[in-house]
């Protein structure tokens, strides 16, 4: 859990390495020009800092009025501001409660607090006593408190938790976790362990300290413990940092849960090692009222601002003309699409959504990463210039149209017309890093043949916490195996789709990300809302195709001419006729806390004639599903025979 041997005093690091100079010896930084040297080989991507806390303390001393701001639920609410001395004195004194009740150097302690200044002050307070935080999101909404309370317990039991720090509304709802999960021994707020004014302790970090523990998503499984450690963190946003060509003059401007990498690692402690002034949101409010994401960016001249392709869809659909008023995004240097599928569809839509509100397609900026390496894998070179003289989004994000059919069996063939998809490039390994697109053995594969994407590199977790198996499975001879299948071209990394989801169905291969990106252009079909999976049934001794997706239809005639033209889209422009349509309302496919759709619970659920818009915080199900008439028949069948997964 800890290395005892790199043990060090937190201190300000004075010299500024690699690619980050001195103010007072590189007048041109201060303007923007970006000149330095980007790191080749892990042996030359040297971090500023040796562990978070001695970045933290840096941030203290060398910036102390510098800080968060975060903005409340409620936009008549007031914000409040929690700078980083501010932030080291309390985390200071929540380790010192912490360590007179026992907590030691190892410790787990689980975190269970929305978007708020004391979920940052238990993290960097936990890692200040020696211990590991789990962070780990709470029960946010009624119809998921059930499902995410079993979660909590999982996690807890899994890291074996000592502590769990919590919100003070969320205190007594959790009561019956601390009871159930034997490892925990102090179930408390930060205000209270604040209250009792302790000595603040002198803190030690190690790169290779364990810096915490942070559970995936479950969108392919349970959920499992990515151990990361210092050494990890500090790489992967050193590296993040050269990749954008950083600026003192940049400000970060998020809304994404910090319980999830991309907001954690991508956005908190990018903010806190570069020193930058960071305003943050909570994803509610971001959810419930996109247009204050744009404000946010808008009022703070925010520069930095990343989130996954649905919010991009979700701004472009969601925000009217009339919201657009008074929006000025002329500053975003950089928006960020990352953590799922990149549409180039919904790049184009929000590009030409916020054109008169200053928005530059520039700025569009598609990244891949995941938790099993910290954070970044891939991003484009900001060295690039378009491609056309219109500069618009398809000259700014490089891209490739290519032949549906010929992509899922392994080639990459640029075609125009019926038939075709669009892949966006990721662009390329984040400095001081490596990226590999190989066969099954291992084998690397030349350019434009569709393999399995790998990396290597010091932002690679050790491994899965308390998992060997599971970590031999994905580290193989010092790589990460990511799970993602893509090619390379000129250079450049295309992600075309998890190896779990390949839909193979009478021999042919169809991505599932693709055939729910052909449904959702539907009018009537929920974006995010569709599910695509490959079943096995005993009565045809083969595979089927099973199409889920949301729609707030329910008119049963309208439902049935919806159900038709999915079918109809589908078998036009991927060639893949679906055995079975299954039309659910709103809220019934599941997602991860980062909103990622499982398709493995989806498929369980379908198996079980379990798909219903639960209502778990009532322990009872609301109401059960219509099917569409494409469907009736399949599950008529299903109840006289047996369906399972496939092999």
């Amino acid at each position: 859990m800890s290395g005892g041997g790199d043990d060090d005093e937190v201190s300000v690091s004075r010299v500024f390495r690699s690619s980050f100079p001195p103010e007072s010896t590189d007048s041109g930084f201060r303007t923007g020009t970006w000149s330095m040297g980007v790191a080749r080989t892990a042996e030359e991507l040297k971090p500023l800092h040796r562990t978070l806390l001695h970045a933290l303390s840096s941030a203290v001393r060398l910036s102390p009025e510098r800080g968060i701001t975060l903005l409340a639920e409620d936009e008549d609410d007031p914000e409040t501001f929690l700078s980083y001395a501010e932030l080291y004195a309390k985390a200071r004194a929540v380790a010192g409660a912490l360590q007179a009740k026992g907590f030691r150097r190892g410790d787990r302690a689980l975190l269970v607090m929305p978007t708020s200044a004391e979920l940052i002050i238990a993290f960097f307070g936990v890692q200040l006593a020696g211990g590991v935080p789990v962070p780990s999101y709470p029960p946010a909404a009624l119809e998921k408190t059930e499902l995410a309370l079993e979660r909590l317990k999982h996690i807890a039991r899994h890291s074996g938790a000592k502590a769990c720090l919590a919100s003070a509304s969320l205190i007594a709802l959790l009561g019956d976790l601390a009871l159930s999960v034997k490892s925990i021994s102090h179930l408390r707020t930060v205000q209270s362990l604040l209250d009792e004014r302790a000595k603040p302790i002198k803190p030690r970090a190690g790169p290779s300290d364990a810096a915490f523990i942070q559970y995936t998503s479950g969108s392919t499984g349970n959920p499992k413990g990515v151990l990361l450690t210092h050494q990890n963190l500090t790489a992967n946003v050193h590296a993040i940092g050269q990749a954008v060509k950083i600026r003192r003059t940049d400000v970060a401007v998020s809304w994404l849960p910090l319980y999830h990498d991309m907001g954690l690692i991508g956005v908190l402690l990018f903010a806190l090692y570069w020193r930058l002034p960071l305003v943050l949101m909570p994803p509610t409010a971001f959810l419930m009222q996109p247009v204050r994401w744009l404000r946010a960016i808008t009022r703070f001249r925010g520069t930095l601002a990343a989130a996954p392709n649905f919010a991009y869809a979700l701004c472009a659909k969601r925000i009217r003309p009339r919201d657009r008023a008074g929006l000025d995004l002329s500053s975003w240097r950089l928006a960020l699409n990352g953590a799922e599928p990149v549409n180039l569809r919904t790049l184009r839509d929000f590009a030409e959504a916020f054109a008169s509100s200053g928005f530059k397609a520039s700025a569009l900026y598609p990244v891949y990463g995941l938790a099993e390496s910290s954070l970044a894998v891939t991003f484009p070179d900001l060295h690039a210039t378009p491609r056309g003289k219109s500069a618009g989004v398809g000259d700014w994000v490089r891209h490739l149209v290519v032949g549906r059919a010929e992509l899922a069996a392994g080639r990459v063939v640029e075609k125009k017309g019926p038939g075709t998809m669009a892949v966006v490039s990721v662009g390329r390994a984040v400095p001081g890093h490596e990226v590999r697109v190989v066969d099954d053995k291992g084998r690397a594969l030349h350019e434009r043949a569709v393999g399995h994407v790998i990396t290597r590199g010091p932002s690679v977790m050790k491994g899965y916490y308390a998992d060997a198996e599971a970590s031999a499975k994905v580290l193989r001879d010092g790589w990460l195996w990511t799970g993602d299948l893509g090619f390379f071209d000129e250079g450049e990394l295309f992600i075309t789709g998890r190896a779990k989801d390949l839909i193979i169905i009478r021999g042919k291969n169809f991505y599932a990300e693709d055939l729910e990106r052909i449904v959702e252009r539907i009018d009537g079909v929920r974006p995010g809302g569709a599910v695509a999976f490959g079943v096995y049934d005993e009565a045809r001794a083969a595979d089927v195709s099973v199409m889920v997706f949301e729609t707030k239809v329910d008119d049963p005639a309208r439902r049935q001419v919806l159900a038709g033209q999915v079918s109809e889209q589908v078998a036009t422009q991927s060639g893949l006729v679906l055995d079975e349509v299954v039309l659910v309302p709103p809220g019934t496919v599941p997602k991860t806390s980062s909103g990622k759709r499982q398709r493995a619970l989806t498929r369980e659920r379908y198996l079980a004639d379990d798909l219903v818009a639960r209502r778990t915080g009532t322990l009872r199900l609301a109401w059960v599903f219509a099917r569409s008439s494409a469907g009736l028949l399949s599950l008529l069948k299903r109840r006289l025979t047996r369906r399972r997964e496939p092999d």
